[in-house]
């Protein structure tokens, strides 16, 4: 009798496991994106693939090293947020064996070519499955314009002289946050797209001009100048500081990228958001939108549950998964047919996209940013920050641009 109970239960035991769900965990740095997991879940499951997603998402400032040190350690997740191609970070991933290729896994044939080449690695293979274009700019509050009788402005000119009407009546231009060295970066490289313009980028990679360049510090001067337009004490305060105030109309503009609407309109669903690219410093001149595919979901070496994850970045890869992540976070998905909601603001933002995209840009996205000491976390970074606290120059702002790239990148070297 206790044999057939053992037995009993064993069998038992056995079929529960197998009906138990498999369970493939995800970390990411943007924690906007937990619901779309939920009904990534939900729409897997009802197609009969019995799937639980376990999406974890950790502070920007720490998921890099966190992600880092769990692969390394034989941990971490089935699948990461991985950032772009190319980079230091995702490549020494690479490199190191954590991650692992997926052509043979998964169809790639929903996405453009310029958005596969951010996942492609020297290797010719790509490495995850992308999910986001991103778009940055310019983002104003219609409403302060309206009331003051501002419009779009065309050229830097026109840019300085609506932060100056705006000041006279007692509201703050522009809300910057200093304290993130990244969104200076970003600050700097949507400006430089359009003031430099695409072809003076061009000749900077292929060695033709470099950062001592007068346009170069111009450039540099510009931003500097604009400070007396942040609010004070811009040095102090973070990217939530900037969502919370552009929300509640405490700012008229930020300088930052399309993922924040979503934000935005969370915390205040009355704002109305308009976008611009940044004017070039001249009247003949166009501007240009600084364009880049976010990042990928890529398969860790690590995973305990391949097959399934292998699945679900299978379902990444369709317009639908594309359609649930717009629908969620309101950003551009960078799978090709996804449904976008209806927001005039996202149609306005993915028709700059295809229409006036910088095809050569030096921040994400760009070979400067492939080995140390890199433009973006070494030079733009940091020198923001130390030109914005006035301990730099403009001029010493270029020549530490110079000076730390011109150590690896073989045009700008000293011949």
């Amino acid at each position: 009798m206790r044999r057939v109970i053992f037995f009993s239960a064993l069998m038992a035991l056995l079929i529960v496991t197998m009906m138990a769900s498999t369970t493939v965990q995800i970390w990411s740095w943007r924690s906007q994106d937990a619901p779309v997991w939920k009904e990534v879940q939900k729409e897997m499951n009802a197609q009969g693939i019995d799937v639980k997603i376990d999406f974890r998402s950790f502070l920007p400032t720490e998921y890099d090293s966190k992600v880092q040190i769990a692969l390394q350690g034989g941990k971490g997740p089935d699948i990461i947020y991985s950032r772009r191609l190319p980079g230091q970070r995702t490549q020494a991933l690479i490199d190191a064996g954590l991650l692992i290729p997926i052509d043979d896994k998964v169809s790639l044939s929903h996405f453009n070519t310029s958005v596969l080449n951010f996942i492609k690695a020297s290797d010719g293979k790509h490495y995850g499955v992308p999910f986001a274009v991103q778009v940055v700019g310019i983002f104003y509050n219609k409403d302060i314009y309206k009331k003051y009788g501002l419009k779009v402005p065309k050229t830097w000119s026109e840019l300085v002289k609506n932060a100056e009407i705006l000041k006279k009546n007692g509201v703050t231009p522009f809300f910057v946050p200093g304290k993130a060295g990244w969104a200076l970066a970003m600050q700097h490289a949507m400006t430089g797209v359009s003031v430099l313009g695409p072809c003076w980028i061009k000749n900077l990679l292929d060695g033709q001009t470099n950062f001592l360049d007068p346009a170069w510090v111009h450039l540099n001067k510009l931003l500097n100048d604009l400070k007396p337009y942040y609010q004070k004490g811009f040095m102090g305060n973070t990217t939530d500081d900037l969502n919370a105030a552009f929300a509640f109309g405490q700012a008229a503009m930020v300088f930052y990228g399309v993922w924040g609407y979503g934000q935005w309109k969370e915390l205040n669903p009355n704002i109305n958001v308009g976008y611009f690219m940044v004017p070039p410093d001249c009247e003949y001149a166009q501007p240009w939108a600084y364009v880049f595919m976010d990042g990928s979901l890529a398969l860790t070496s690590n995973s305990k549950h391949e097959n399934m994850a292998i699945k679900v970045l299978q379902f990444a890869a369709t317009p639908r998964f594309g359609t649930i992540f717009a629908k969620e976070t309101l950003n551009i998905p960078a799978v090709k047919g996804a449904t976008m909601p209806n927001v005039p603001l996202l149609q306005e933002v993915l028709k700059v996209a295809e229409e006036h995209a910088s095809p050569y840009v030096y921040w994400v996205g760009s070979v400067l940013t492939s080995h140390s000491p890199s433009l973006y976390t070494d030079v733009l970074s940091p020198g923001m920050q130390a030109m914005y606290a006035g301990k730099i120059t403009p001029e010493e702002f270029a020549k530490m641009a110079q000076d730390k790239i011109s150590q690896w990148y073989k045009p700008l070297m000293k011949k």
